[in-house]
């Protein structure tokens, strides 16, 4: 299970960790810019950096036709899909993560500084991405709601929240039809009992699409956004979200650091050093032949 697991998680965040980190660094961006814009008397949404920042973070500046209603494009599928499978990175992770025994947990939570790069790279992979893991999945699990009608309608039923807007819009209409069927009945006596309800329900129908046009989510809609953006707790929730998104965006770069480090470690063992043949020397043994001392003595002095 756990080598499955592994598998899950290393083949899925190698291809979608750039996007991964992409989508941690422009949404801590955005948290920062609304978060700090009214210190300064500012509104966030009217800053243009910030307006380039919130296309990098839905579409990936692949912004489409009609974004509003459910347009399509490669950058807002893209943003959508990594962030599934950012879920399932998530999870495996935890997997591999999960630890055998009590002194394993210790090492497990703890990052070690004096024990090479390589180690502390390794420790913070494994014990910062547990603390934050939590929040992560969180932000990656209400992420598919804002591109994907069917994800939103099947998180709504899950979370058992209102009908999303488009929904409640063809339900609107379905009625609608449905009232123009009975025309032939409209001189009949109404029955009082069964239109009290009617203004209200209508009421409240119309005013959520008017929520909608103008571009307010309705309650369904606010949990998804409170949970992804870590507005439910006040500051301190979205602190926590900030720092989690600081340490999401460089989990995949210390998971491709490592990556690269384990292969390249690989391939150095699968090496084998290179013989080169060489040919002894052979040493030649010169036979001078021996001259007595004094003979070559009389020789130097004529």
């Amino acid at each position: 299970m756990r080598k499955f697991c592994l598998k899950i998680h290393r083949w899925l965040a190698l291809p979608l960790g750039v996007v991964m980190t992409v989508l941690c660094f422009s949404g801590l961006a955005l948290l920062l810019f609304k978060d700090l814009a009214p210190l300064f008397d500012m509104n966030a949404k009217e800053i243009p950096l910030y307006t380039d920042i919130v296309r990098l973070h839905r579409w990936l500046f692949m912004k489409p036709e009609n974004a509003h209603d459910g347009g399509l494009s490669l950058g807002r599928i893209l943003t959508a899909v990594t962030s599934m499978c950012m879920v399932l990175v998530l999870l495996s992770g935890v997997v591999v993560w999960w630890p055998k025994s009590k002194k394993a947990l210790k090492s497990r939570l703890t990052v070690s500084t004096n024990k090479g790069f390589r180690r502390f790279v390794y420790d913070s992979h494994v014990s910062l991405g547990i603390y934050v893991f939590i929040f992560l999945f969180l932000m990656a699990l209400t992420g598919p709601v804002f591109s994907f009608g069917w994800y939103r309608q099947g998180m709504s039923k899950l979370f058992g929240q209102p009908m999303p807007p488009k929904e409640m819009k063809a339900q609107l209409s379905k009625d609608g039809a449905k009232q123009g069927e009975t025309n032939e009945k409209a001189f009949a006596q109404p029955d009082t009992s069964k239109i009290k309800g009617q203004p209200q329900a209508q009421k409240d129908g119309t005013k959520d699409m008017k929520g909608d046009q103008q571009g307010k989510k309705p309650k369904g809609g606010k949990l998804f956004k409170q949970l992804h953006t870590g507005s439910w707790g006040g500051w301190f929730s979205r602190v926590l979200y900030a720092i989690a998104a600081f340490i999401g965006g460089f989990l995949p770069i210390s998971g491709y650091y490592l990556w690269w480090k384990r292969r390249s470690t690989k391939e150095a063992k699968g090496l084998k050093p290179t013989t080169i043949c060489r040919k002894p020397i052979e040493r030649v043994q010169l036979n001078y032949p021996t001259l007595h001392v004094q003979w070559v003595f009389l020789f130097t002095l004529q």
